[in-house]
């Protein structure tokens, strides 16, 4: 975990620099780039390692399912998409003092299995990231965090119209927290802190997407 943590700022890095490198040596080109934005949001289940530091440290019993919400920004050339998911927690589980939330930002990679402007499509994904967990406890005005880094497989059913899209995805979030605050090993009785926490998720949704027009596109359009 601790290498995975090392090259994730130089991988997210190289999403920036690499793309741009290449247009200028004439490997893509970038009059066919399109970019999109997507808002998309659905139920995600915590594994049961998980849920079960949350509770032991809040000494609540809160349930592994909640609700997710994400915001993507991207961009695609011809059927290879490359894109940032930032996800977050619209409804804070609470209970009585008690609250846990995380968010978290994801470099995703996907490719459109049938031709672009199909329809209909299947896009799998992958990507790396990180997540940022919070438990807070309000009656001791206190918060214990941790960031640990994630992997998410993805996989969505596409409808295309034009430049709108709507579809349904899922998939598996492997997640590992460790570094927790000190503070909270009272509160979390034998809980094993030597190692990784498993806080994997399994999740699945709805998304809805905007594709822009890519520069011939627009051209295109201007001449009409």
């Amino acid at each position: 975990m601790r290498f995975f943590l090392k090259i994730l700022p130089i991988a997210l890095v190289l999403a920036f620099l690499v793309p741009a490198s290449f247009a200028n040596e004439g490997i893509y080109d970038r009059d066919l780039v399109r970019g999109f934005i997507s808002l998309k949001g659905g139920f995600r289940s915590i594994k049961s390692n998980g849920i079960k530091f949350i509770n032991e440290y809040t000494e609540k019993s809160y349930s592994k399912e909640h609700l997710g919400g994400h915001v993507e920004i991207g961009a695609e050339y011809h059927q290879l998409r490359t894109w940032f998911d930032v996800d977050f927690m619209p409804i804070t589980p609470t209970r009585g003092n008690t609250e846990w939330f995380a968010y978290g930002i994801t470099w995703m990679w996907g490719y459109k299995v049938l031709p672009q402007n199909s329809f209909v499509n299947i896009i799998p994904s992958i990507g790396p990231g990180v997540e940022l967990m919070n438990l807070r406890e309000s009656s001791r005005d206190r918060v214990v965090s941790s960031f640990g880094p994630t992997l998410n497989l993805e996989l969505e059913f596409r409808l295309q119209f034009s430049q709108f899209s709507a579809g349904a995805y899922g998939g598996y979030k492997v997640i590992r927290h460790d570094g927790w605050s000190d503070e909270s090993r009272p509160a979390a009785g034998d809980w094993p802190y030597g190692g990784d926490l498993n806080a994997d998720k399994v999740f699945a949704g709805i998304k809805f997407s905007w594709t822009m027009l890519n520069n011939f596109q627009r051209r295109e359009k201007d001449l009409l």
